[in-house]
């Protein structure tokens, strides 16, 4: 049993040690593209936006300082009056009396002048110059809002994080099977060369032989039919290779004719976890569930934050300045005035309302996120078993080149020898390239169906 373990131990380290060699060409370009992927780069803008919006929110706690300045100029408006003639006359006119009758009763009394009457005073309600220049000191000493904005903002920016790995794991995903897509393409195309090169040595051999009286004019004639059948298809292969070198490319922010470096690919598979298994790490693992789950935590401060415009709020505010009717700046100039603010909403029917809202948002969340599980553990069913009937499809088609290939060397042999006539030679030769190309692409089909599962279940390690 130990000798068994051992060696499947031995096979599984050489299988691994074979795909992360024939990994290192692809890896690089997916270095390449996270790098710089055009809208991946968007992505991170967001992202940094986001955070940008983060530093806004925590900077709401901090005191606020600022000028304030004001000079005004004014002309008419309303007057008031100050009664001092009302309020003095009577009084000047006892005196008035009482002096007089001092002096006709003593001689000796000291001359007082009479004191006149006086005018009420009218004065304007604004002044014709006035200015205010103020330095006000502003800060917060308990906001709920601030605080549950701060909150929402860490949920939202961590959110727009998860976004940019979500847009990351589908460009690996996207990168991989373009990479797969234009290799098989190349192979398409090389196997249509060398599928050529015989019906191309055929057309020779017919030529020859009716050059000897052998065969007639309509076997090179169908010989000849074959080449540009086959050169058809070589064409078709080849703006097929150009197509996806160009999309390999675009997705890497590359020119679209620059070379790409391929690897040969394996037939051989790792084992993968079973179905339950990836069911459970895709939900663990998966961004979007992340990235729900914090929007879920943003709404439940969105709720304290409704719930909170039932909180009082207290600022502090300083203020030192000159005033005046002019900007001449003397001892009695300068002034400060120091407050405490209290602002206390103690009705307002609309908060309710408000947070039965911020309530049902959640729930909508609650939902969403239900569902995007359910939907990422159909993925990952189908993506599981699109991956084994990839496997077995690849056993099949080798199996079949095989056996093609084997045909197509004895027909090739009893046609030389001229006890094979040129439809079954052709038929061995369609036969064998059909197989050779449903191989390749069974092998690459198999790398594209394994870049889907390593997305649908997160597998794929990414800094």
């Amino acid at each position: 049993m130990k000798k068994v373990i051992s060696i499947m131990i031995t096979l599984l380290f050489l299988i691994t040690h074979y795909l992360q060699a024939q990994q290192v060409a692809l890896d690089s370009y997916i270095k390449e593209a996270l790098e710089s992927n055009i809208a991946l780069q968007q992505q991170s803008l967001s992202y940094e936006s986001s955070l940008a919006t983060l530093e806004e929110a925590k900077a709401l706690f901090f005191p606020k300082l600022s000028v304030q300045a004001r000079y005004s100029v004014a002309r008419g408006g309303r007057n008031f009056v100050i009664p001092v003639g009302d309020l003095m006359n009577p009084v000047y006119q006892n005196l008035n009396l009482i002096n007089g009758m001092a002096q006709a009763a003593n001689p000796d009394y000291p001359t007082i002048p009479e004191y006149p009457e006086i005018e009420n005073v009218e004065e304007g309600f604004l002044r014709a110059t006035d200015q205010e220049t103020v330095l006000r000191l502003q800060m917060p000493i308990y906001n709920n809002a601030i605080i549950q904005n701060h909150k929402i903002r860490q949920q939202l920016s961590e959110a727009d994080r998860i976004g940019v790995d979500i847009y990351m794991r589908e460009l690996i995903k996207e990168v991989k099977q373009a990479y797969f897509g234009y290799a098989q393409a190349k192979q398409g195309v090389s196997i249509l060369e060398e599928a050529l090169e015989l019906v191309q040595e055929n057309l020779r051999t017919s030529e020859s032989l009716q050059r000897n009286h052998k065969v007639t004019f309509d076997v090179v004639y169908s010989a000849q039919a074959e080449v540009q059948e086959v050169k058809q298809q070589l064409a078709e292969a080849k703006k097929n290779e150009q197509i996806a070198k160009a999309y390999f490319n675009f997705l890497l922010n590359r020119d679209y004719d620059q070379e790409i470096e391929l690897a040969e690919a394996s037939e051989d598979s790792l084992p993968f976890i079973n179905l339950e298994d990836a069911r459970h790490q895709a939900l663990q693992q998966r961004e979007e569930i992340q990235q729900l789950n914090f929007y879920l935590s943003a709404n439940d401060q969105q709720v304290q934050l409704q719930k909170g415009n039932r909180l009082p709020q207290i600022n502090l505010q300083a203020d030192y300045g000159i005033q005046g009717t002019d900007y001449t700046i003397d001892q009695d100039a300068d002034f400060f005035l120091g407050s405490a603010v209290l602002s206390w909403n103690l009705y307002d029917r609309t908060t309710s309302a408000k947070v039965q809202k911020a309530k049902v948002e959640k729930l909508k969340i609650q939902s969403q996120k239900q569902e995007v599980q359910q939907q990422i553990g159909l993925q990952t069913v189908q993506a599981y078993y699109e991956l084994d009937a990839a496997q077995q499809k690849i056993v099949a088609a080798k199996a079949e080149v095989e056996a093609a290939q084997q045909a197509f060397r004895l027909v090739n042999k009893r046609y030389e020898q001229g006890q094979a006539n040129l439809v079954s030679f052709t038929n061995a030769r369609t036969q064998l390239t059909n197989a050779q190309q449903q191989h390749s692409i069974a092998i690459y089909n198999y790398q594209s169906k394994l870049a889907e599962f390593e997305r649908v279940t997160a597998s794929y390690v990414f800094e």
